[in-house]
């Protein structure tokens, strides 16, 4: 006799071993998500603080990078510093704005704790080197970090600190 088709049982087993396989591969999944989001963040703020760099180089005005409620972990706004306080006041333009990812912390030195600023020439308004370190909310690990020379230029790392800066 032809059989066409599963029984019950063979297609229980095969739920069964779906069910096992989705069980072990959603922590890995979470992982790799959590990875994408650090790594998006990053780039997200080397690019805005390049972006804000070379807005203050055209425009001849200074341009700050500041982040949102004082932390660099909710995200962060870039406009132009019309009246040179480093602080975003009304009628500022303001040139873009990036709201962070969940699960992602970002630090910053205390040079550039809040906000990081750019002369008419590109480099940063308060004349000292910063660093930001992109981590998991609950981590001293930092897998990126962002080097802010005193000339203004940012450079992207994800390896080779002396310190977790997360700590």
């Amino acid at each position: 006799m032809n059989q066409q088709g599963l029984t019950l049982i063979e297609l229980l087993a095969g739920l069964v071993i779906v069910g096992i396989v989705a069980t072990l591969a959603i922590p890995a999944f979470g992982q790799l998500i959590d990875s994408q989001r650090r790594q998006d963040t990053a780039q997200q703020l080397a690019s805005g603080l390049r972006m804000a760099r070379t807005e203050a180089i055209l425009r001849s005005q200074p341009v700050v990078m500041q982040a949102l409620e004082n932390d660099w972990s909710r995200g962060w706004n870039v406009f132009v510093d019309s009246n040179r306080n480093q602080f975003k006041d009304e009628g500022e333009l303001s040139l873009t704005e990036f709201a962070s990812h969940r699960n992602v912390r970002v630090v910053g030195n205390s040079k550039v704790a809040a906000r990081i600023g750019f002369d008419n020439t590109g480099r940063l308004l308060n004349n000292a080197n910063g660093t930001l370190a992109v981590c998991l909310k609950d981590s001293p690990v930092s897998r990126y970090q962002l080097a802010i020379a005193v000339t203004g230029r940012v450079t992207l790392r994800s390896e080779g600190f002396g310190s977790e800066p997360c700590a």
